[in-house]
């Protein structure tokens, strides 16, 4: 009898282990494991799936009612950050200060000190990452941080011109008083890890990026490759680092279309990747991308991605153990830029007059009008 009820206690006592360290595991080992050992350990658990046979989830959100989980919005347009908070690998919120130090992107001028143009890679194919290096998964939405930079071409000027037009036709005093090129938006990324290099993949959905690099004294970055956008760029990376780029319209040719799971509060995949798709249909769509990334990067997109659909910062390896961890942010302000970009790139304050976007539109509508834009307003074709 003794011995009976000796046997259930030590049953009791281990389950009670194993579910206590499932508790912890996020606030304990995701501080110090690696997330590809992490993501083994999940898939482990739960039971990896078989090559080809992804079954995509929709994504969890963390609790609003306490930690930095109650700076994190869910609703028809996704994931919003609304307070001081970074995502971290898994796509979960983690506070600002708690990874980065000095974290002061309102002030930054954003003016970079050197500017150098880079080109997307022609073909399909990525360098992937060497045996033994941390694949860090960064995707971004709106970071409302935009920057004095604008860059644009021949279909960006038509739709100006098109504004223009339209403005005079409302009987607008100055039509291209509020005409602006393209400009970018920054997204700012922290990287963590130290003990293996890091390969980033860093995916824009729309709009022209500037990723801004902080990285943790110790950390080694491998390549960096930018995904999607109209046109994107990095600052603050080393010069040695190699960047690889496929824009939107490449990957479009390439036939890669990322998607993701929904999140609970986004009732549409519209909302996700801007197709009216059936959930069966986003269902295969995201099998697909995560197929492609799995075999370029050796990872899953869905589950290693860290970005809101609104936010400002991600973080690519372990929380820092203490402060002094911590790498320090590096303004866009004075640093050298390396950028895709269009036929046209102004720095706002140095462009020569009568070369800024609003003058190319209004030239462009001026000779269109045989030179008298009255001909616009009283509803000439156009």
């Amino acid at each position: 009898m003794f011995r009976g009820s000796f046997a259930v206690v030590i049953c009791v006592i281990a389950a009670l282990i194993g579910v206590g360290f499932a508790a912890l595991r996020y606030q304990v080992l995701d501080a110090y494991l690696p997330t590809a050992v992490l993501t083994a350990m999940d898939r482990a658990r739960g039971g990896a799936p078989a090559t080809g046979e992804i079954t995509p989830k929709r994504e969890t959100v963390a609790s609003v009612q306490e930690g930095p989980g109650r700076f994190l919005s869910d609703g028809p347009e996704g994931l919003r950050a609304e307070g001081p908070i970074a995502a971290i690998a898994g796509n979960r919120p983690i506070l600002i200060e708690d990874v980065i130090a000095g974290y002061a992107p309102s002030a930054d001028a954003g003016v970079p000190a050197t500017v150098m143009a880079i080109r997307p890679i022609s073909g399909c194919r990525l360098t992937p990452p060497s045996k033994g290096t941390s694949v860090g998964h960064v995707t971004a939405g709106e970071s409302t941080l935009n920057l004095p930079l604008t860059t644009y071409g021949d279909g960006d000027l038509a739709r100006g011109v098109q504004d223009f037009v339209d403005a005079m036709r409302a009987g607008a005093a100055d039509p291209g008083a509020n005409l602006r090129g393209p400009n970018y938006e920054a997204y700012d990324v922290a990287v963590t890890e130290t003990r293996e290099p890091v390969y980033l993949v860093l995916e824009s959905r729309t709009g022209n990026r500037i990723w801004n690099i902080h990285a943790a004294e110790g950390a080694r970055i491998e390549r960096v490759i930018l995904l999607g956008g109209g046109q994107a760029g990095v600052a603050n990376l080393d010069p040695v680092v190699p960047v690889e780029v496929i824009l939107q319209d490449g990957l479009a040719g390439c036939g890669i279309s990322p998607a993701y799971p929904l999140s609970p509060g986004q009732e549409t995949a519209a909302a996700a990747t801007g197709e009216e798709l059936t959930p069966a249909e986003l269902a295969d769509a995201v099998r697909a991308y995560d197929n492609w990334f799995r075999d370029s990067f050796g990872v899953l997109s869905s589950e290693t991605r860290a970005g809101f659909d609104v936010g400002t910062i991600s973080v690519v390896g372990p929380v820092p153990r203490d402060a002094a961890a911590r790498p320090e942010y590096a303004p866009i302000q004075e640093a050298t830029l390396r950028t895709t970009r269009g036929a046209y790139f102004e720095i706002a304050g140095q462009v020569a007059k009568g070369e800024d976007f609003a003058s190319r539109v209004r030239a462009i509508a001026t000779t269109f009008a045989f030179g008298d834009l009255g001909y616009l307003r009283q509803g000439a074709e156009f």
